[in-house]
């Protein structure tokens, strides 16, 4: 029996809907490989022997996946993983329904093929590949005379391609800088920034917490923060050089340039710096890279004597945001007078963390119940600043969210190599605790594409005009000057963009562009 069939069959149907790419080519030179008809023998006995594995890396070739050379660099972070999240995750990915799906399918192809000729209807599938483009690049507007572009798109409507669109962002980002000035007096208030894994809008509607009391108390929420990122370590270098605009992917990795380093810019402005982890930091060297990024060298405050909530997705303790967050600010308050910027980074809500009595459940399962403390515990802590009299500046920034429904072409829920808008579309927000506004209980709500740059400009602004002094501009006027960036976001050798049109659109690892995303 010839399965090459159902192969290719299943494969144009997956790219039709978006779920694989496909490059026809190849595949009509293996469709006729294996279609071809050749007498009994030596490569009839060897034919399926050659060709089989030959198909499995043409299906890798034409996914979505991360290159080869990628998954052999996450080879050591995978091994890192828990016996008990491997487990889940192979789970996942092998799902009962869909493999019974897909045996139902073999069944009935079996049955069928008595009858029907499916080597026809593959080979017909796989040409009406580019005869589907070529109607559409047919009925496409001439470049000559481009659509009009939403205020959202990455470069002027003029780009007439993708990959131009991308290198006119990264050349227009690359000329952004931000320097927060140094007042003649200390700085007026505190500064704290929450950077918290796995928590997107997308996120919060499925769990029904967009509308959590958290958000409510703060002066700004962002509804189009773009974090840029779908894994923690880019996203805390990318927070952390927030006062340039936004780089490549492979630019993060090199040495940090000193005019984009936002905590050592702000211990130039009068801050002291303080870095602080709810875990032990390891994986991934994420404490290292903080501690560079940061400029804290080896400063980073202890966590070894709060409660431990849950193991994380490597079996290391996960500790309490509150009480790790509570007694900062309770020893903070008693370190003097200097101003103190604090980065704070929570992976409560981390895939793969298993929370004590629930064994059974998969962290899929216990994300409601983690969220649900983790936003308690913020509020409890905002509640304390307040009570504190203290001025402070406090800033929501996810990391990313934590692809709770994945989209399609994500392997499976949870894993995140393609940076698509349901994950790193986040809830960010900025609260002037101590200041008593026109937007309390009401924040203003953002819709702008914003990403760091145009976060930190506002902190600039607030350090430039003290909010907290009679006469101080207002949040609208602030506003009126409010730095946007269109939304571009990278996983590796993978980018999505939002082009002239609107649409979310996914650069592959082999260059060709997709649809992706809302």
């Amino acid at each position: 029996m010839n399965y090459f069939g159902l192969y290719f069959l299943l494969k144009t149907g997956l790219y039709y809907i978006h779920s694989i790419g496909f490059h026809w080519i190849p595949n009509l030179l293996l469709a006729l490989l294996a279609f071809w008809p050749v007498q009994p023998g030596r490569w009839h006995r060897l034919r399926p022997w050659v060709l089989w594995p030959a198909a499995i890396a043409l299906l890798y070739y034409d996914s979505y996946l991360p290159t080869v050379e990628r998954v052999w660099s996450q080879i050591g972070a995978i091994s890192g993983f828990s016996n008990a999240y491997l487990l889940e995750l192979f789970g996942r990915i092998f799902q009962p329904a869909e493999m019974a799906i897909l045996l139902g399918t073999i069944v009935l192809y079996t049955i069928l093929s008595r009858w029907l000729r499916f080597a026809t209807f593959a080979i017909l599938a796989i040409l009406s590949v580019p005869l589907v483009a070529a109607i559409g690049n047919a009925s496409a507007p001439s470049p000559l005379t481009p659509t009009p572009a939403p205020t959202t798109t990455a470069t002027s409507n003029t780009e007439a391609s993708p990959d131009a669109q991308l290198q006119a962002f990264y050349a227009k980002e690359s000329q952004r800088r931000l320097v927060f000035p140094k007042p003649s007096s200390p700085p007026p208030f505190d500064i704290v920034m929450l950077h918290v894994c796995s928590m997107s809008w997308d996120d919060l509607d499925f769990v029904e917490e967009r509308n959590t009391p958290l958000l409510k108390r703060f002066d700004l929420v962002f509804s189009n923060f773009n974090s840029a990122a779908s894994y923690s370590g880019p996203a805390a270098i990318r927070v952390l050089r927030g006062t340039c605009g936004q780089t490549k992917e492979e630019g993060l990795f090199k040495e940090r340039p000193e005019e984009c380093s936002t905590f050592p810019s702000l211990a130039k402005a009068g801050y002291q710096t303080a870095g602080l982890l709810n875990h032990n930091g390891i994986y991934y060297s994420f404490a290292k890279i903080v501690a560079h990024e940061a400029g804290l060298d080896n400063r980073l405050e202890s966590n070894k004597d709060a409660p431990v909530i849950m193991n994380s997705f490597d079996g290391t303790p996960v500790y309490d945001d509150y009480a790790l967050l509570s007694r900062w600010w309770t020893q903070r308050q008693s370190h003097g007078a200097q101003p103190t910027a604090l980065y704070y980074n929570s992976i409560t809500l981390h895939d793969g963390n298993r929370v004590p009595g629930t064994a059974s459940l998969s962290s899929l399962q216990t994300y409601k119940p983690r969220i649900t403390k983790l936003l308690s515990d913020l509020d409890r802590f905002v509640t304390q600043l307040e009570a504190s009299g203290k001025p402070v500046l406090l800033l929501l920034i996810p990391e990313h969210g934590g692809a709770l429904r994945r989209e399609k072409g994500q392997l499976v829920d949870g894993i995140r190599e393609i940076p698509d808008p349901k994950i790193s579309l986040v809830p960010a927000a900025i609260k002037l605790v101590g200041l008593k506004t026109a937007t309390q209980g009401t924040p203003i709500l953002i819709d702008q594409p914003v990403s760091y740059f145009g976060l930190f400009s506002l902190v600039a602004d607030l350090l430039a005009d003290n909010p907290y002094a009679a006469g101080a501009a207002t949040w609208s006027t602030r506003l009126e000057k409010l730095q946007t960036t269109p939304f571009v976001a990278q996983n590796g050798d993978i980018v999505v963009m939002r082009d002239n049109s609107g649409r979310y659109i996914m650069k592959s690892s082999d260059g060709t562009w997709v649809p992706t995303g809302k």
